[in-house]
């Protein structure tokens, strides 16, 4: 669907920025702001800074930033639409979708949400109608899954042959889109055929319900094809961003303050069916940082429970790495040889499955009795290599007092000073401090953008430049009318700072140059991000200027008399930077009409100055 302009804009206009991020972060006044720890990356000192005024977020840790619609596009893994969408219903404004042709990226967005539905419906009908979806349905049944179940988490089945590929001739679904997301694909002489088949199909679903892939396994055990097959990675499934079974769980993680990590898709929808509804799984993939980040967002606290084999301890034990990084509290359970969640569950039951929960040990136990099990105790050399690697495992831990303690833990339990685990403990944060710093040649100057020309200008061009644009972000009509009156965006010299001005002046002359709706319409990440970062540095410098006790007139009339001292100042700049170049170039003159020329061009340049200086605007 497709939402008129002039409808996004009242629904941004009417939106408070600063109590739809409320609803889902902390956020404390900090004069005439709002400051929060940052839901987008691990801190432990507030960086995530909401203007009311401006009505736009920034993290200065992560660089996180936008508007309204951004935040809930990030924070919630939906679309533009969804978010635009979310928060006119909130404020009882009524969304009417236009016809005609999709928008720009957000709209494409909602084309491929819209077949992947097309195609869970599709696969959910033929598990329920087809003669060959009976086989698949009695091979669930048989796993112990009822109706409900199956119904709650959207399984399907995907027929054998290329039946989905006539499903989306017949329906005028787009193949080449379809081919996209990894639901067909073509031959080399470009016949399209069904990419699923003959496999019971698991929709995977976005934090907010939305169809964004799937997985398909097949039925009957053949060494020939891979068990499960997976959509590709495409615009609106990254399977590194994605816990399965997320949506079902959330609010369970919420409450319970724990979520447990499991494998598979069966193992989730198992222990889902026995009411254990605070599960989350990797979906087929190694556990990565932005799965924990995600998690992050419901709880800190995480029971990992892999399967008890060989491959499913090494899993287990990376992931005890990857949690360790963003300040979990892990527990490690391990099941008896043999079982896995979903077997565990329907051989024994709910309140058996809770008694091995609470059996679950913290991270350190299960690393030292895993070397135990392993032998590597009973050999001095070998002893050695287990406790490094502990030592290791350890050092990803952030917080100096845990850390401390669990030191302390392993010299008890092995007999060793702690002085001489502390110095092991010492020499890898050295490496790893070592290897994330970067060297002064890789800093780039607040972004670089476009191959920047700051270096080649003066400090003091560069920082008036600046603080006009700082100035120019303020979204302040007055202030902003008054700069373009004597700085046209053509007049900076800094190449980041004249797409800058020319972004506002085409809103400004729009009438809509909000901060806010200025973020939205540029594209580039990094220039976005740079306005961000300029705009909210404008507010830390306001606080240290003005403070909390300066009413908000008295704030108003210091910033406008800073403008029109600032303006001056560029102004006077641009002139004596002309008068200096007309000096230098009347040196080498030697034809008299061309000097004459050039010294009145000079004193017309100082005539100028000295009206620049009298000017009197306030």
């Amino acid at each position: 669907m497709r939402i008129a302009e002039d409808k996004i804009e009242e629904v941004r206009s009417s939106a408070d920025i600063v109590d739809v991020i409320s609803g889902y972060v902390q956020l404390k006044r900090h004069g005439k702001n709002y400051k929060g720890l940052c839901p987008f990356h691990q801190e432990k000192t507030p960086s995530f800074v909401v203007s009311a005024d401006k009505q736009i977020y920034h993290c200065f840790g992560c660089h996180a930033g936008g508007n309204v619609f951004r935040f809930l596009m990030d924070y919630k893994n939906i679309s533009f639409i969804e978010s635009v969408e979310e928060i006119a219903g909130s404020l009882g404004i009524e969304i009417e979708a236009e016809t005609g042709h999709y928008d720009k990226k957000q709209s494409e967005h909602e084309q491929l949400y819209e077949i992947n539905l097309a195609a869970a419906k599709y696969f959910v009908n033929n598990l329920v109608t087809s003669t060959e979806g009976k086989t698949a349905l009695n091979y669930l049944k048989n796993r112990k899954l009822d109706q409900k179940t199956i119904t709650a988490f959207g399984v399907g089945y995907a027929l054998p042959g290329n039946n989905f590929v006539r499903f989306a001739v017949e329906n005028k679904i787009d193949i080449n889109k379809a081919k996209e997301l990894g639901i067909i694909d073509s031959k080399d002489n470009n016949d399209y055929y069904d990419r699923f088949r003959g496999r019971i199909i698991f929709p995977i679903q976005s934090t907010n319900g939305r169809v964004i892939g799937f997985g398909g396994r097949i039925i009957e055990k053949n060494d020939n094809v891979a068990k499960y097959l997976n959509s590709p990675e495409s615009q609106i499934y990254s399977k590194r961003k994605v816990l399965y079974g997320l949506y079902h769980s959330k609010e369970e993680i919420r409450k319970l303050d724990q979520a447990i990590l499991v494998e598979g898709y069966m193992d989730i929808i198992a222990l889902y069916k026995y009411g254990v509804r605070n599960t989350v799984a990797s979906s087929g993939t190694a556990l990565t940082d932005e799965q924990v980040q995600l998690l992050s967002r419901f709880t800190k606290n995480v029971i990992v429970l892999f399967d008890a084999d060989s491959a499913g301890q090494k899993a287990a034990s990376r992931s005890i790495e990857t949690f360790l990084k963003q300040d979990f509290n892990i527990k490690v359970l391990t099941l008896p040889q043999g079982e896995d969640p979903d077997s565990f569950i329907n051989n024994y039951g709910k309140d058996r499955f809770r008694e091995e929960v609470e059996k679950a040990v913290n991270f350190l136990e299960y690393r030292v009795s895993s070397f135990r099990k392993e032998g590597a105790f009973d050999d001095p050399d070998k002893q050695v290599e287990a406790i490094r690697e502990i030592v290791r495992i350890l050092s990803f831990v952030n917080d100096e007092l845990k850390r401390n303690m669990y030191i302390k833990s392993i010299a008890e339990k092995f007999k060793l000073r702690e002085k001489l685990l502390e110095n092991e403990l010492l020499k890898l944060l050295s490496g790893k401090k070592e290897n994330n710093s970067f060297r002064p040649e890789q800093r780039s100057p607040a972004g670089n953008h476009k191959g920047n020309e700051k270096t080649k200008l003066s400090e003091n061009v560069f920082r008036l430049e600046k603080e006009l644009v700082k100035l120019l972000l303020e979204g302040n009509e007055k202030i902003t009318g008054h700069i373009f009156d004597h700085v046209t965006p053509g007049d900076f010299r800094d190449e980041r700072f004249t797409e800058i001005a020319e972004k506002v002046y085409e809103a400004f002359m729009e009438d809509v140059f909000t901060p806010s709706y200025i973020v939205e319409k540029i594209e580039e990440d990094e220039l976005k991000n740079y306005i961000l970062s300029l705009s909210m540095e404008q507010i830390a410098i306001s606080e240290k200027r003005w403070g909390d006790v300066i009413t908000d007139t008295k704030m108003a009339d210091d910033m406008w008399h800073y403008c029109i001292d600032l303006v001056k100042r560029v102004e006077l700049d641009k002139i004596d930077t002309l008068i200096k170049e007309n000096n230098d170039k009347l040196v080498s003159i030697s034809d008299e009409n061309e000097q004459k020329e050039t010294l009145r061009l000079i004193f017309d340049l100082m005539n100028e100055r000295k009206s620049v200086l009298n000017q009197n605007v306030y």
